[in-house]
């Protein structure tokens, strides 16, 4: 997914929340280090990488995936270690809004980063918000938007005392993140379990626990992803669609769009015209 930056202030809201969003944005390879004091209350979701972040004279080892965050008018010092990035998913809210914040205990002044444990839930979320920040000309966009941010922080803070990760949920998230990263290639998943030291029957059971849909399902629902976003923001032919999301026949592709979503390629384009 490439760099986004949205600014939901100005979005109106039909079910306030509370916790509106002000800005969202996403960058996949982040090199810079950020010196620098927010007016706003920001929140961090460090997905992969690592490298520092300096709070309050303190510092603190940063390793994907946690969340690290930014106070209001507080000196921050954070980034990925030099000569390396980090991927990160930032949400930005008013500082009005802290208070709320710390009502609901999402936001903790000596608690400035957590570790996010048993991760699948979190990455569901995150998943989610990027569906919809591709759909932001349906009616109550923000509405949701604003919900899945608060869901996402809340499934980082359920996790953040439970055990860390043991090896075999360690090598499914490492798996897992080779597969998005090669989401458009062929998949041979006891190929892949055998190289990480895993019977394929072992590598399914504990795929299953941790992500909770079977592998080619999985693949299935990120290249649907996929499709659905180029549909949408390009003019790509449907068969040329079909071959950028990674199906080699675009009437396989197709058929499949259809029994997911309920409707063929072209009509579901036709829904959000440019």
């Amino acid at each position: 997914m490439d760099n986004f930056l949205i600014h939901m202030a100005p979005m109106p809201r039909r079910y306030p929340t509370g916790l509106p969003v002000q800005s969202l944005g996403y960058v996949p390879r982040k090199r810079d280090h950020i010196r620098h004091a927010f007016e706003t209350l920001n929140f961090s979701l460090i997905v992969s990488g690592h490298g520092a972040y300096h709070f309050r004279g303190a510092r603190f080892e940063v390793r994907g995936p946690c969340v690290i965050t930014q106070w209001p008018g507080e000196p921050m010092d954070y980034g990925p270690a030099p000569g390396s990035t980090w991927e990160e998913l930032y949400l930005i809210y008013d500082a009005a809004t802290l208070a709320e914040f710390e009502r609901r205990n999402l936001a903790q002044i000596h608690k400035p980063w957590w570790p996010i444990r048993r991760d699948s839930q979190v990455f569901e979320q995150f998943e989610q918000l990027q569906e919809l920040t591709r759909n932001l000309q349906q009616d109550g966009a923000a509405d949701r938007i604003d919900r899945a941010c608060e869901r996402l922080l809340v499934e980082t803070r359920i996790g953040e005392n439970r055990p860390p990760a043991g090896r075999e949920e360690q090598v499914i998230r490492r798996i897992r993140q080779d597969v998005r990263e090669r989401l458009f290639e062929p998949h041979d998943f006891e190929a892949i379990a055998r190289r990480h030291g895993l019977s394929a029957a072992t590598f399914r059971r504990y795929w299953n626990r941790y992500v909770h849909v079977p592998p080619a399902r999985y693949v299935m629902t990120l290249r649907m992803r996929e499709a659905r976003r180029l549909l949408v923001e390009t003019d790509l032919t449907v068969a040329e669609v079909a071959v950028q999301a990674g199906f080699e026949d675009p009437l396989y592709f197709s058929r499949s769009f259809r029994r997911l979503t309920g409707v063929p390629p072209s009509h579901y384009r036709a829904r959000y015209p440019r």
